[in-house]
């Protein structure tokens, strides 16, 4: 028998990519068994920079962040206690939200949600971030069309392969659903949330780009049907979220 013991996420000091974690943890009713690590995020000054390259690049298990350092306690008499690091595209929000039991209920879904998030999550790169933390509405708004580039481009094949998920189901009253799954939260639904809100509102949910937001409503009903979902689902932690960060915009 095996038991996590903490899970600890290393992120920087905005939502992006490490995000997901945390709603997944939110959207469980779990916040109090992780522990949320947050860097100065490196492009933001001189001195985060440095601190970056410097001090949190090298603990990191293969260069980029988010990453997890996981304790595990093995064994029912005397546990042994293991500890590991959990990193890499789709890694980190797998391992939480298996852990926390947000992959659906068959292995289908469970398929289903990490393709979704690894889809999802690799939008959030750094030329957003940065377009984000500007205010350079313009260019998220271009990016966001079908046509705009890998940005647009992904949330129309996510639009698709959602629909297409929903046509297959058996039972009318969960295609229905605003979930992607099982009528159910998920971790496909809090990937789709994480990616259109850092799209309309910026890194750390401090903006509001209008045209963004109409774009993306336009153009991906289904997908903004699930965002305002998740966004009714958890308006409490999405409100206490916002003091969290140690930087101002």
């Amino acid at each position: 028998m095996s038991r996590i013991k903490l899970i600890e996420l290393v992120y920087f000091d905005i939502h992006a990519r490490g995000e997901l974690t945390r709603l997944c943890f939110a959207a469980a009713g779990r916040e109090e068994e992780y522990k949320d690590t947050r860097l100065p995020l490196f492009m933001e000054s001189r001195e985060a920079a440095e601190e970056w390259s410097e001090v949190h690049s090298p603990k990191t298990p293969f260069g980029p962040v988010p990453y997890l350092n996981v304790e595990e306690e093995i064994g029912d008499h005397n546990p042994e206690v293991r500890t590991f690091q959990v990193g890499g595209d789709g890694a980190v929000e797998s391992f939480v939200a298996r852990h926390l039991n947000l992959l659906g209920q068959t292995e289908g879904d469970a398929a289903i949600c990490q393709t979704i998030s690894v889809n999802a999550v690799g939008l959030l790169g750094p030329q957003l971030t940065r377009a984000g933390l500007t205010g350079n509405e313009g260019s998220i708004a271009q990016w966001v069309q079908p046509n705009g580039g890998y940005i647009g481009e992904t949330f129309a094949h996510l639009e698709r392969y959602v629909e297409n998920i929903k046509e297959g189901r058996p039972a009318s009253s969960l295609a229905e659903s605003s979930y992607v799954i099982n009528g159910a939260l998920s971790l496909a639904d809090l990937a789709i949330y994480n990616a259109m809100d850092e799209c309309v509102k910026g890194p750390r949910s401090q903006k509001h780009f209008p045209k963004v937001e109409e774009a993306v409503r336009r153009l991906y009903p289904r997908l903004w049907k699930i965002h305002d979902q998740v966004s009714a689902d958890l308006a409490p932690y999405l409100q206490a979220r916002q003091s969290k960060f140690a930087k101002k915009e």
